[in-house]
């Protein structure tokens, strides 16, 4: 039997098509560049002139494989005795009594190598093919078949059954190869027997264009025994299936009932994705300084990949402290930053994570203190998702002005005295800035998936750093600094993508009772559109004359795949205590709440498997069992509370898994373990109106075509 490359085309957006002709020995020379596609269909191989339009390779042999052309597959088939072909007699409308045996095809049939490309140009897809016969003595009648079964062929086991709607491409040369023909059939019946319903592809130069080497300029190729096309597959009347095989054979005549002749091993479609072309790059360093004239950057690191490998740099100091004061400004001990990119093929992605970590710092004179500071920004790209995550970035011990921050929200704002520092003076916490990057909705080739994320864990901005010195001195102080970059080509597909996005956040605690603040909100963490993962871990939790708690956690992670899109999210908290001023009225063990959405093309379903309430008692009764959602209990005097409670997005059932009725392919739920509300406003606990949560978590998935 014959052996193949490996079959992965890059993009059939349902079908791929290859094309294949073959011109015998003829007069005709065939220099002209087409206009289909922007390839040189001119009968030889080398791009020249190079650029648009396109050829196979940079030299006139073969050897060196356009780049320009990545979605390209060669095949490479046997010859001789040992060939794998059709025995006598076997029809192309009779598969249930295929004869397929081992043997020597005619040589003018005899497939010895071949190569197809697909490309997009704008909004329309392009296949390019070539391939080389054993012979040139007479016509070629070859045939691309594309089989939706993954099942055998039980006449012929080394071939897919066909099944209906299989799709045969054939390529056909007749008076000597002066003339060129190219058509498509829609297979009409069963594994057995049928017919081929004809698809008109038109006339040679507007759906479809082709030349053979006549005068041959491939160096050790017989004139005529090269051939090329290229075929407008968007335009096409060819319905686009997704086929799981793909295989070439040949014909003894242009009649698509003849006799067939040679047969390759058929290869199973896989879409390829191109690490070759992906990129990782990223950044770190211990502090930023830009005062007084300088501009200081402090253990500073980068690294950078495009292709397949790894890169990675670290630095690292015992001790920093600022050039323009000596450590007035910024100083640390054990400053360590580091950036790695990496780039895979199994699986293919690109991943970009940088890290800066920082002992004992001390800002602005000992305003803004901490034991520790970990930065951290990842950034990964794959053929078909892109996503950030910030997970690691944390704290410890952090104080400023005096205060203890034991969390820290991203991109939290804490204003700094006018007098010490100036007017609008302030510093930025954990901040984080991010984005995606993905292709156009119904974009099937030639996009990107890239995420880039920015974490600075403190980022000053004074206004006059010495105010009693005239004129404003300003400066800006970033301690701890990670950026991550990442992108991947995407990978081509076979059918127009569905529309997928997630969502997901969570925090431990939030409350809002004092009106003459904003509501505070505790370990919150969230992921964007595509996906990613995010998570925060407390020592403890404290908003004063509302809720406390020991040991805490939030997470938040989703997913695009090329068949489900995914969402979880949970928030936990240990040794809860609310109403405080009444000594715990509710207090729990430990509370849970976790909400899980899936998406598929067949239907959306979310729920809330993993949350727990384990020790409840409220107001002094205990509650033995968890209990069941929306469980709702008044509170005299007070208020109410609902415990586990659930709700779905766009006003969903519980009892249909939150399938959304309005957004076809999309659920969501939220979960909250506890939700209390102070309803009066004279209450015994004196106690000021608002509501409480503890631990919620929201997810929701969306696929819909």
């Amino acid at each position: 039997m014959k052996s193949v490359s490996k079959w992965s085309v890059s993009y059939l957006p349902v079908l791929m098509i290859a094309l294949a002709l073959l011109i015998a020995f003829s007069p005709a020379v065939f220099m002209q560049t087409t206009s289909i596609g922007s390839f040189e269909v001119d009968g030889n191989l080398v791009d020249d002139p190079s650029g648009e339009p396109l050829d196979w390779s940079l030299d006139p042999a073969g050897n060196i494989p356009n780049p320009a052309l990545p979605n390209r597959t060669d095949f490479v088939d046997g010859t001789g005795s040992g060939d794998g072909i059709f025995g006598q007699g076997t029809k192309e409308l009779e598969p249930g009594v295929w004869s397929c045996v081992t043997g020597s095809a005619p040589g003018k049939g005899d497939i010895l190598k071949g190569s197809v490309a697909i490309r997009t140009l704008g909004q329309k897809r392009f296949m390019y093919v070539d391939f080389f016969r054993g012979a040139t003595g007479g016509d070629v009648h070859i045939d691309y078949e594309f089989n939706q079964s993954t099942a055998p062929n039980l006449a012929c086991p080394d071939l897919p059954k066909r099944t209906q709607g299989d799709v045969v491409i054939t390529f056909d040369t007749d008076t000597g190869g002066k003339a060129i023909q190219v058509r498509a059939f829609k297979w009409l019946g069963n594994a057995n027997t049928g017919t081929f319903e004809e698809l008109s592809l038109g006339s040679q130069g507007t759906l479809w264009d082709a030349a053979v080497n006549i005068p041959n300029t491939i160096p050790g190729v017989g004139e005529g025994a090269f051939g090329e096309a290229v075929i407008n597959l968007t335009d096409s009347p060819i319905q686009l299936l997704c086929p799981e095989f793909a295989y070439m054979k040949t014909r003894s005549s242009t009649s698509i009932n003849s006799e067939l002749k040679d047969r390759t091993t058929p290869q199973k479609i896989a879409f390829r994705a191109h690490p070759e072309f992906a990129h990782a790059s990223g950044s770190a360093f211990g502090a930023f300084i830009s005062a007084l004239g300088t501009n200081d950057t402090l253990v500073n690191v980068s690294s950078s990949q495009q292709g397949v490998g790894s890169t990675r740099k670290e630095d690292r100091l015992a001790t920093i402290a600022d050039p323009v004061t000596g450590g007035n400004i910024v100083k640390a001990n054990v400053v360590v930053a580091s950036s790695e990119s990496t780039i895979t093929d199994a699986p293919p992605e690109a991943r970009q994570t940088s890290i800066s970590e920082v002992a004992n710092a001390n800002v602005l004179n000992g305003f803004i203190t901490a034991d520790a500071i970990r930065a951290q920004a990842t950034a990964l790209a794959s053929g078909s998702a892109s996503s950030f995550s910030s997970a690691g970035s944390t704290f410890k011990n952090l104080k400023v002005g005096g205060v203890a921050m034991n969390d820290v929200a991203p991109n939290t704002r804490v204003d700094l005295p006018a007098a010490q520092f100036g007017p609008g003076s302030y510093v930025l916490l954990y901040e984080r800035v991010g984005s995606t990057v993905t292709p156009a909705p119904g974009q099937i080739e030639g996009g990107t998936y890239a995420a880039n994320l920015k974490v600075n864990m403190i980022h000053v901005f004074v206004t006059d750093l010495l105010p009693l010195v005239a004129g404003n001195q300003t400066a800006e102080v970033i301690v701890a600094n990670a950026t991550a970059e990442a992108d991947f080509p995407q990978v081509e597909l076979c059918n127009v993508p569905p529309n997928q996005t997630v969502s997901g956040h969570a925090f431990v605690a939030s409350a809002a009772t004092d009106p003459s603040s904003l509501p505070v909100t505790v370990g919150f963490v969230s992921i964007p559109p595509n996906g990613g993962l995010d998570r925060q871990s407390l020592e403890s939790v404290s908003i004063s004359g509302a809720v406390s708690a020991g040991a805490s956690q939030s997470e938040s992670s989703g997913a695009l795949n090329t068949d489900t899109s995914t969402a979880s999210s949970f928030a936990q908290a240990s040794a809860v205590c609310l109403l405080p001023s009444s000594g715990c009225g509710i207090s729990a063990t430990l509370v849970k709440s976790e909400s899980n959405s899936a998406a598929t093309g067949s239907g959306a379903s979310s729920n809330a498997n993993g949350t727990q309430l384990v020790g409840l008692v409220v107001l002094g009764t205990p509650l033995s069992a968890a209990p069941p959602p929306n469980t709702f209990i008044e509170l005299p005097g007070i208020g109410f509370v609902i415990l586990n409670e659930q709700f779905c997005d766009n006003q969903a059932t519980l009892a249909n898994n939150c399938s959304d009725d309005t957004v076809l392919g999309h659920a969501g739920l939220t979960v909250r373990a506890i939700h209390l509300f102070v309803t009066a406003p004279d209450n015994p606990l004196g106690l000021r109106t608002g509501e409480v949560i503890v631990a919620e978590a929201h997810s929701d998935a969306l696929f819909s075509r």
